[in-house]
C-alpha cells in the first residue's frame, strides 16, 4: 500500500512557489490518514502554553495536581496575556519521543527523499529534514498571530496535516493568515487528510475553539528546515 496518493503535486507545488501558501487535499492513502486520526485521537497530550510570556510545557497530570484555584488563575494569565496578542495554549506530543509506530511511520514518510527534494526545489533552499509534532485543540485553545521564522533552525515551510474527520467552522480553529497590519486574509477551516503548506514569514493564528465545538481539532504539523 502506498502511503502517499498517486496525485501529481506539480499544480500545488507551483502555487506555493508563486503565493508561499497552498492546501493540497488527500495527501495520505486514507486507510494511513484513518489510522493516524485514530492515534492522535488515543493520544495523551502534554499542555503547552505561554506563561509570562515564555513557553513551557505541562503534562495532564502535572495540571491536574494543581489546586482549583491555582488552576484558575494560570488560565486567567493565560487568557489576558492572549488579550494584548501573546501566548498559545493546546495539546502537544513531539513525535521524536513517541513510541507509536504509525506516528514514527509518518516521520519517516514526511522525510523522504522523494518529499524533502520536491519542496527544496519549490524554495531553491536545501531542505534536509522535517519536524513533525503532534497537536490538539480543543475548547479555549488558540494560538495568537506570529510567524514561524527561526534562523537557528533553517525553517522554511510550515505544514499543518489536517487529522480531524468531522468540524464545523463556527467551532473556530481555523488557520488564518493576516497582512503584517493584522488585516486578515486567507483561512482554512480544519479538513481531514489535507496538507496545508506556508512560508515560515507568513503572519498566521489558529482562532480560539469555541466552547461549543463538538470535536477535537487533531494535526500533525511541523516544519521543512535545512539545519
Amino acid at each position: 500500500m502506498d502511503y502517499f496518493t498517486s496525485q501529481p503535486l506539480d499544480n500545488y507545488l507551483t502555487t506555493l512557489s508563486e503565493t508561499g501558501l497552498v492546501r493540497i487535499p488527500n495527501f495520505l492513502n486514507e486507510q494511513i490518514a484513518s489510522e493516524l486520526e485514530s492515534t492522535l485521537s488515543n493520544l495523551n497530550f502534554d499542555i503547552a502554553a505561554t506563561v509570562n510570556g515564555r513557553p513551557q510545557l505541562f503534562t495532564t497530570e502535572e495540571l491536574q495536581r494543581k489546586p482549583n484555584q491555582e488552576q484558575q488563575q494560570l488560565f486567567s494569565h493565560i487568557y489576558e496575556q492572549a488579550s494584548q496578542g501573546i501566548g498559545f495554549v493546546y495539546g502537544r506530543h513531539a513525535l521524536r519521543e513517541t513510541e507509536s509506530t504509525v506516528l514514527k511511520n509518518f516521520q519517516t514518510q514526511i522525510n523522504s527523499e522523494e518529499l524533502l527534494k520536491a519542496f527544496s526545489n519549490v524554495s531553491q533552499q536545501k531542505i534536509i529534514k522535517a519536524s513533525a509534532q503532534a497537536t490538539c485543540y480543543q475548547k479555549g485553545d488558540f494560538l495568537t498571530r506570529h510567524n514561524d521564522v527561526v534562523p537557528t533552525e533553517g525553517r522554511v515551510y510550515a505544514y499543518v496535516l489536517g487529522l480531524t474527520k468531522q468540524w464545523h467552522p463556527d467551532w473556530g480553529g481555523l488557520l488564518q493568515f493576516f497582512e503584517p497590519d493584522g488585516t486578515p486574509t486567507t483561512s482554512f477551516a480544519p479538513q481531514f487528510n489535507s496538507l496545508t503548506v506556508f512560508d515560515v514569514s507568513k503572519i498566521h493564528s489558529v482562532t480560539y475553539v469555541t466552547p461549543f465545538a463538538k470535536h477535537k481539532r487533531l494535526s500533525i504539523t511541523g516544519w521543512f528546515r535545512t539545519k
